[in-house]
């Protein structure tokens, strides 16, 4: 492709930093699937279907024409949400056992993370600063809630938060263990927390995670300790949905 297109694409899309190769990619994959659908046809057909192959052609570059001529803020260069699917099939691993669950999107551009989640176990609760994740409905007494917390601190980095979690943790639980360093479910940081050895008791399991900028994001997972294989897993089968987007530009 035109090197001086792809630049300009570059320059004036209003999507984010981190979303801009991803763009030109899909876009530029898009031709490139054309172009050698053309060659095929140049080769094996006659010159009718070659021309409404050049016309395929030429109908993506006035797409794309369009879309750099879209002005800031449209919801076409704004948007995130339209790149993920609204709903798909996720294969996890829950006491042994292989399922498929029905993941539901969540995109919060705000925040720039997406997020799959069981849609037909949890839903999901937008806040101020923190969206969670929970039973669709609430579990019965004496069972404590359980939960998937989503946080950003845009000021630390998962290095200085990490110690801080954990020492927050300490005043709720009566062991904490160690900061360890993780690649998965995410690449970050866990700090793993419980209050006691009954079936009841509570556990805390904290990712903290770069949010691609100077700051993190933290995924409190909450539950109790008999429920460690069935909530628990699926929280962290969860956690392995969690994608972050990059910054956008102002």
């Amino acid at each position: 492709m035109d090197q001086k297109l792809k630049q300009r694409l570059l320059e004036q899309s209003d999507a984010s930093i981190g979303l801009k190769d991803e763009i030109w990619e899909r876009l530029e994959s898009q031709l490139d699937a054309t172009s050698l659908q053309a060659a095929s046809y140049k080769a094996k057909r006659k010159s009718s279907k070659w021309m409404k192959t050049t016309t395929g052609i030429a109908a993506a570059a006035i797409a794309l024409v369009a879309f750099l001529a879209l002005p800031p803020g449209t919801a076409l260069m704004k948007s995130v949400q339209s790149w993920f699917a609204p709903e798909k099939k996720i294969e996890i691993s829950v006491e042994g056992q292989k399922e498929q669950t029905n993941g539901q999107v969540h995109v919060d551009e705000e925040s720039r993370y997406a997020i799959y989640y069981d849609k037909d176990r949890y839903k999901l609760i937008p806040g101020e600063g923190k969206d969670t994740i929970t039973t669709i409905e609430e579990l019965p007494a004496p069972y404590p809630q359980v939960s998937l917390t989503i946080e950003q601190d845009v000021k630390q980095t998962p290095e200085q938060l990490a110690n801080q979690v954990a020492a927050q943790l300490a005043e709720r639980f009566s062991k904490v263990d160690a900061v360890e360093r993780v690649s998965s479910p995410v690449d970050g940081y866990r700090i793993h927390a419980i209050n006691g050895n009954d079936r009841l008791s509570e556990v805390a399991t904290v990712y903290v995670t770069s949010n691609k900028l100077k700051g993190s994001f933290v995924l409190s997972l909450e539950y109790f300790l008999e429920a460690a294989e069935g909530h628990g897993a699926r929280f962290e089968q969860t956690v392995k949905q969690f994608e972050v987007l990059g910054p956008s530009e102002q």
